[in-house]
């Protein structure tokens, strides 16, 4: 597989669909869900890592609104919008040799560049809070690149800095105060010095929060002002995620029994509730969303919805797109990314919005392409915040670390206000497509005994090229109320991870397995 250097982008293809009529509306009450409004600044966007905002994202009449190439990659971390602004942390290089990176201010309406930090290290997701900027890197070539930097927000000069033998990282803020992990040991950190403030050994992983207290990805809660023990469930191989209204979800990926979804007391670590997924294949179960009630999660191309409190399945929606990434809420719509192609590896990065309550497609876009030929580009997660969609793309299905890092751009997409600059409709131009999609409402009774009403949308339309404000994009229209159908590709494959091309050529599919289990288990 030869390099391709140069890349093109092409002009934003989109495919738009019109908002039906859905009922029943979603009540936006998760945890830590406010925090983020007007802004995501940090992974899975608060606090709570609920992956959810009060914030809306675009309506159905979407469009791109700016687009660039990043001259590098974001498999691997989520873009963040705080005190008014975008910050991208991007991988430039990432071999056995090198790590190489950059972190930078954009102005997210313009797009514009405020201020670009490129002597790092390939950098994790950043987190904001109060004008500073925390991140963690990955690599040892540069003990000046590497370790873990405080940055000022406005200008993106050095506040403080720990070298990698520090061992810091995974930070969050809440309420004013920054934990970490330092070399496996849970922290509190002066947020203005870096200065440890307490340390609990033998406590790691990502961290969530709500009300005074810190869930660990190993199983274990602690108190947030002193560190001192709440519960230890670290034997029972939950990896805990997110905090919500009292609960915290975490999950167990299966090696000899079925993926788990479960959820447990904030409390005292009891179990409320699991969910079998019934399969023991490898996902990623750290993107788990949660909001109004709900808990979102993704296996392949299909997202399912549960019940928060009672882990009752309420819907299911089978994509019709190679879905990637992880889920997102902003206001009562979910967001899901990933390609319209999957059976040639090839087609375009695109952003499915669905309702929250009752999943439904509100509507659907395709856009972007590159001089690539090999993979077509897919978009990760979305991140949502003050009307806007903001999502970097990749050549998922990969096996080659280069391509993650040489191949990606940034996409921001808006709502385009109903404003069209140019329409042509001509037979020469003008397609007609068939979409099918399946969205599952199932309801239980209280013995367990469940009944289930299965509902089957078939969406017809031509579509319509139009020229909207930032570039060409198709809209496709129905005869029947209410229904805008899309023309797309149905969806089978999973996923594609980097970084395991020798591993493919001389191991075969138990050795990818493996390797990917290792490699990606805890990325950020």
């Amino acid at each position: 597989m030869s390099r391709t250097h140069r890349r093109e982008f092409l002009k934003a293809v989109g495919v738009l669909g019109a908002t039906a009529t859905l009922g029943a509306e979603f009540a936006h009450s998760a945890t830590g869900a406010d925090e983020s409004s007007g802004s995501w600044p940090t992974v899975r966007g608060n606090a709570g890592r609920t992956g959810a905002t009060a914030d809306s994202g675009p309506g159905p009449n979407v469009t791109t609104d700016w687009s660039f190439d990043m001259g590098g990659g974001m498999y691997t971390v989520e873009p963040v919008v705080g005190d008014g602004t975008l910050f991208l942390a991007v991988a430039t290089s990432h071999t056995p040799s090198t790590s190489e990176g950059y972190v930078a201010a954009y102005d997210p309406a313009t797009g514009d560049e405020l201020w670009k930090r490129d002597d790092v290290s390939r950098p994790g997701t950043p987190t904001v809070d109060g004008g500073t900027v925390y991140f963690d890197t990955y690599g040892s070539e540069d003990a000046d690149a590497t370790g873990f930097f405080a940055l000022d927000g406005a200008t993106g000069e050095t506040k403080w800095h720990r070298d990698a033998s520090f061992g810091v990282g995974s930070p969050l803020v809440a309420a004013g105060r920054l934990y970490c992990t330092v070399s496996g040991d849970a922290c509190e950190l002066d947020p203005e010095t870096g200065d440890v403030v307490w340390k609990t050994a033998d406590t790691g992983g990502d961290a969530c929060f709500a009300d005074g207290a810190l869930f660990y990805g190993d199983g274990v809660a602690l108190s947030a002002d002193d560190g001192s023990l709440l519960w230890d469930v670290s034997g029972d191989d939950d990896e805990l995620r997110t905090v919500a209204e009292g609960l915290v979800y975490g999950t167990v990926n299966g090696s000899d029994a079925p993926n788990v979804v479960r959820a447990r007391s904030a409390a005292d670590g009891t179990v409320r509730w699991s969910y079998s997924l019934e399969t023991e294949d490898y996902w990623r179960g750290d993107r788990l969303a949660v909001a109004g009630g709900r808990v979102f999660l993704r296996y392949e191309n299909t997202i399912r919805a549960l019940d928060a409190e009672t882990g009752e399945e309420a819907w299911t929606y089978e994509a019709d797109a190679e879905l990637a990434g992880g889920l997102t809420v902003g206001g009562d719509t979910l967001y899901a990314g990933g390609r319209t192609n999957p059976e040639s590896d090839a087609g375009d990065a695109v952003v499915v919005a669905v309702n929250a309550a009752s999943g439904e497609r509100e509507w659907r876009y395709a856009f972007g392409g590159w001089e690539f030929d090999e993979y077509g580009p897919a978009a990760n997660t979305p991140v949502v915040a003050d009307g806007r969609v903001f999502t970097a793309t990749y050549p998922m299905g990969s096996t080659l670390d280069w391509t993650y890092t040489e191949h990606g751009d940034f996409h921001v997409l808006r709502s385009a206000d109903g404003q069209v600059e140019e329409t042509t409709e001509t037979s020469d131009t003008t397609t007609e497509e068939t979409t099918t999609e399946t969205t599952k409402t199932t309801a239980r009774t209280t013995s367990g005994t469940k009944t289930s009403a299965e509902a089957t949308e078939t969406t017809t339309g031509s579509t319509t090229a139009t020229a909207q404000l930032s570039g060409t994009s198709e809209m496709t229209t129905s005869g029947s109320a209410g229904n805008v159908g899309t023309t797309t590709t149905a969806a089978t494959a999973t996923d594609g991870q980097p970084g395991f091309g020798i591993l493919a050529a001389v191991g075969g599919l138990a050795g990818v397995s493996a390797y990917l289990r290792g490699r990606l288990g805890k990325n950020d």
